[in-house]
């Protein structure tokens, strides 16, 4: 009898899970998978936002600085559309126009809303000056989430920033080499890769190798990202205002207030530019006369 009642219960301890367990571990797994997916994407998505303020403010940057060297002797401005905004040549804005450049947004990211002095969804800038007459505020957001916005500033004296919760209060924004120029007296027009090297970065330097030459349009380069380091996203931007055999002039935004780790540029081995933690920034190459701020 014993006998029988103890294969009895090793029978009933070896049937294994039922089916109401099996579905309530699968719910769970469901929930967790769920949850990760929704804080990965939230996660993406301000990214990309952080991203997109930061290119409108640099494409208008480049368009001002256009305007004050007057290449080709023009103004230059930016339109604004819903998914993408336009670098164009005039005072007037024409879509047919093949010099224009475009940019777009990443689908995630749309304009919302532009308000500029005198109406209309043109930045202009004064020839020599810099200034515009196209002052106000450009909105961007997340399109999935309305409530994620960043507010793009542009100021009658030209200066564009982001704004809003970006900023911080008057009279403590940290001084730093957040947009600097340099001149670089090599040919880059050629076969070359860019370099950005994260030497602080958990588990060894973390590098990112970029192919000069597929970023090259309009004989310009253009090159903008958001890479993670050690858990936070570094937001960067690196562009040339010209280009050709004798050297390029680069543009290097790399804002404090979204980057707090140490970064190398190279180009082709060859050390251009080094960041501090804290914002320093250091020419090592022999090719790099002077570093300036903007």
């Amino acid at each position: 009898m014993n006998t029988i009642a103890q294969n009895s219960k090793r029978k009933t301890s070896e049937r294994g899970f039922t089916l109401i367990e099996i579905i309530i571990a699968i719910g769970v797994m469901a929930i967790i998978s769920t949850t990760l997916f929704i804080g990965f994407s939230t996660a993406t998505e301000s990214a990309e936002l952080k991203t997109s303020a930061f290119k409108i403010v640099d494409a208008l940057q480049f368009a001002r600085t256009r305007t004050i060297a007057s290449l080709a002797s023009s103004s230059y401005g930016i339109h604004f559309e819903q998914t993408y905004y336009v670098l164009f040549r005039g005072v007037t804005y024409s879509a047919l126009d093949p010099d224009n450049i475009l940019y777009p947004l990443p689908s995630s990211v749309e304009i919302v809303s532009v308000t500029l002095a005198g109406g209309g969804s043109d930045v202009v800038f004064d020839r020599i000056t810099g200034k515009t007459a196209h002052n106000g505020t450009v909105s961007v957001r997340v399109v999935a989430n309305p409530t994620k916005v960043k507010i793009i500033e542009i100021a009658a004296a030209g200066r564009s920033d982001v704004s809003a919760d970006a900023l911080p209060p008057a009279g403590t924004r940290v001084s730093d080499t957040r947009h600097v120029h340099f001149t670089y007296a090599q040919n880059v027009q050629g076969a070359g890769t860019l370099t950005l090297k994260f030497p602080n970065a958990n588990g060894g330097p973390l590098v990112q190798n970029i192919n000069f030459q597929d970023y090259i349009s309009g004989g310009a380069f253009d090159w903008s990202g958001t890479i993670t380091v050690n858990g936070s996203p570094q937001v960067l931007k690196i562009h040339t205002h010209s280009m050709d055999a004798l050297g390029a002039n680069f543009s290097i935004t790399r804002d404090l207030r979204y980057n707090n780790e140490a970064l190398e540029i190279y180009y082709n081995a060859d050390d251009l530019i080094n960041y501090s933690p804290t914002g320093v920034a250091t020419e090592n190459s022999f090719w790099i006369q002077e570093i300036l701020p903007q």
